[in-house]
């Protein structure tokens, strides 16, 4: 009847089961009565349960299958339980823990020599006291390091829940990150805006894109390089038979920095800024930008607006020696209103295959150095828009004292640096371990992407954050974890370098007029950004 089966007469008259085909498939069936047994799976969830320093939790089974073994807590749902009720009560009864829980982890179908098998929902959860106690099917519950996990582990939970795990930071933050979802409150107001507060929901993103990523995957073909997550998308020409070298491709636009670009009637400023931010995001990986295509859409076509946009597009491309192929305009009154617009890039760059910065040179010991933004450079809009127009009031003409000098829109406005003439020495010579570009996710989602399983130890005394940055934290209340996840925070590229050649490196960068200093180091750990200071 197959390892999972658990019935072997009929319930109705007792007679033995026979195998027969049954609605197209072989199914137990009484001879005698013709009832028939569907195998259908049992339901259970299973818990990943993280502690404040990013242990997991994990009980030694005290009954069979895999008796001595450490697994997950887990178990089959019962009556009048949700999957996730049964995953708080598997690791109260097995390591009297309580738990938060946080998100679907995934679903998984698993058969175990023996037992039934069962469709088992996987959850993220927070653990809400430190303290465990093993229940009686468990000898024992500890806490251990995702990269020290004992042996053995049962129920392949190593292979395809807590690899996968390990090898996705953004799961780890959000264990350890009780602030993202509780923001703190401050003495100075009761209210504190966050990014959500704005309409934009981090997670949902994330979401969307994990639930996007089998399709994408779907599409790939041999000359495709890397997975989904990656700043540019690689292409390698000897693979899929047409040349040599590395494409590295990107799209992005601008985000709502086009709304305060049509506040301030300032237009030719944002395609500098998306041009830029196409060329650092394949920078990153070590590519040389070859060509650069726009796309701009209007809800009805105003010539002078359109050609500013493109104009600040050419002026990007040229500056950094990019050619500008095309692109489209479009004109669509039934989807946009009349005055609005958005714009998009696409950039196309190359890079040799023994030059391409993937994260694989990163080790531990290495220095993690820091380069100034400009500003917000494209990412953050909602939220400073939020807490400046609609909070405080304020418009692009005003000058609070707190931006020192300089009006709203100017602050805003600033743009996008590129940084490709500045670092491009250091490219070539292949000075540069890996680079991550500080866009959207900030310090604490961008460095993740390249750090290669390590983690990265951050000073915040190292620098202070512009006055925009310190006045949109002050005056929404925003909290502070939040603040490095949403915002820049003031460094718009940071570099992992070799520590031997940190000091000479930052010698270089001065001299050539690039405000460069040490953010901090990497270690050993799960791949993620921990705050030092």
């Amino acid at each position: 009847m197959g390892a999972h089966a658990t019935a072997r007469h009929c319930p109705q008259c007792g007679a033995p089961f026979e195998r027969a085909v049954v609605e197209g498939r072989e199914r137990p069936r009484c001879p005698a009565c013709r009832f028939v047994w569907y195998e259908n799976p049992a339901a259970a969830s299973a818990a990943i349960v993280l502690d404040a320093r990013g242990r997991v939790l994990l009980v030694q089974r005290a009954i069979e299958p895999f008796r001595g073994a450490w697994a997950l807590p887990a178990g089959y749902q019962e009556l009048h339980e949700t999957a996730a009720e049964t995953a708080q009560r598997e690791v109260r009864e097995e390591a009297g823990l309580e738990i938060e829980v946080l998100e679907l982890f995934d679903l998984l179908r698993v058969e175990t020599p023996g037992r039934r098998a069962a469709n088992l929902a996987v959850y993220l959860c927070r653990a809400l006291a430190p303290t465990l106690r093993a229940g009686d099917d468990a000898l024992a519950a500890a806490w251990f390091e995702l990269d020290s996990l004992p042996e053995p582990l049962a129920f392949a939970n190593r292979e395809r829940i807590l690899a996968p795990l390990a090898r996705d930071p953004r799961y780890l933050r959000r264990l350890q990150a009780p602030s993202m979802t509780s923001p703190t409150r401050s003495a100075a107001t009761e209210t504190s805006i966050s990014y959500r507060d704005a309409g934009v929901d981090i997670e949902k993103k994330y979401s969307a894109v994990e639930r996007a990523t089998e399709s994408i995957r779907s599409t790939f073909t041999p000359g495709v390089v890397g997975d989904v997550g990656a700043f540019g998308g690689l292409f390698d020409l000897a693979r899929a038979g047409v040349g040599q070298g590395l494409l590295v491709a990107s799209a992005d636009g601008v985000g709502t920095k086009l709304e305060v670009a049509k506040r301030a009637g300032v237009h030719h400023t944002v395609g500098r800024d998306l041009v830029n931010h196409c060329i650092n995001d394949i920078l990153v990986q070590g590519a040389r930008p070859l060509f650069f295509m726009d796309y701009v859409a209007v809800g009805t076509m105003t010539p002078e607006v359109v050609s500013e946009l493109i104009r600040g597009c050419a002026d990007g491309c040229r500056e950094n020696g990019v050619a500008l192929l095309g692109g489209e305009t479009a004109e669509m009154p039934g989807l946009y209103k009349p005055g609005d617009f958005d714009l998009a890039g696409f950039i196309v760059g190359i890079v040799e295959p023994a030059k391409l910065l993937d994260g694989s040179r990163v080790r531990p010991g290495d220095v993690v150095l820091g380069l100034p933004s400009a500003g917000l450079h494209t990412n953050g809009y909602s939220l400073a828009r939020k807490i400046l127009f609609d909070h405080l009031g304020l418009d692009v003409s005003d000058r609070p004292a707190a931006l020192e000098g300089r009006s709203v829109g100017d602050a805003l406005l600033a743009e996008h640096r590129s940084y490709l003439k500045v670092l491009w020495p250091l490219l070539e010579r292949g000075a540069i371990h890996a680079m991550a570009h500080i866009t959207g996710g900030g310090l604490v989602d961008n460095l993740p992407r390249v750090l290669n399983g390590n983690d990265a130890l951050l000073d915040r005394t190292t620098w202070t954050p512009p006055a925009l940055f310190r006045y949109l934290c002050s005056a929404g209340n925003v909290d502070r974890e939040e603040s490095y996840q949403v915002l820049n925070m003031g460094v718009g590229m940071a570099l992992i370098v070799d520590a031997a050649q940190a000091e000479s490196i930052v010698r270089e960068l001065r001299a050539a007029g690039e405000a460069a200093w040490r953010l901090g180091e990497i270690a050993r750990g799960s791949g993620v950004v921990r705050f030092t200071r």
